[in-house]
């Protein structure tokens, strides 16, 4: 396997070597993950958002060199890596605000049971909301608690669809 396969979008990538890098890619995204979880939690964060941001740019990038690449070797056309790229974004933006709605509804619940109230019964309420809101802007450790679970289950979003989408990519063939 040629290196320049995850960086160059030039390049041929067998079915092997493919794999492997997204594997390779799926574990450094998972050690940005949970060292940014780390950060946010003990430190809130700082700089390393910034910073997580662009890896994770470049991140996707290296995953459409891949896919651009795998196509290539299997001789079909490049267009294609657009595909599951774009689904991978979509499914990990979907986890991640079921993940917060989820992590919200909760928070919700404990305010409400502070507050004596049923949380069904003043969810609709628009006072209620703006008082949770102003509880919620006192206890950003509570809001934090939402980042683990949502960027977690961000990243397995998009890492299952990104494995779904290689092990089809895998089986084309060349025609020669």
């Amino acid at each position: 396997m040629t290196p320049l396969a995850i960086v160059t979008p030039a390049s041929r990538v067998a079915p092997m070597a493919f794999f492997t890098s997204l594997v390779l890619l799926a574990v450094l995204d998972a050690a940005k993950t949970w060292y940014g979880l780390s950060l946010v939690s003990s430190e809130g964060g700082g700089s390393f958002g910034y910073i997580s941001m662009g890896l994770f740019v470049l991140m996707v990038l290296f995953v459409s060199f891949l896919f651009i690449n795998r196509r290539r070797d299997a001789g079909e056309g490049i267009k294609m890596f657009l595909l599951p790229v774009i689904l991978a974004l979509v499914i990990s933006g979907i986890a991640m605000g079921v993940m917060l709605t989820v992590g919200s509804f909760n928070l919700m619940g404990i305010y409400a049971e502070e507050q004596g109230r049923d949380v069904m019964t003043v969810a609709q309420d628009p006072a209620f909301q703006e008082a949770f809101q102003a509880w919620m802007e006192d206890r950003p450790e509570l809001a934090l608690q939402m980042a683990g679970p949502a960027a977690w289950s961000g990243f397995a979003g998009f890492w299952a669809t990104s494995f779904l989408f290689g092990f089809w990519f895998m089986s084309m063939k060349r025609d020669d």
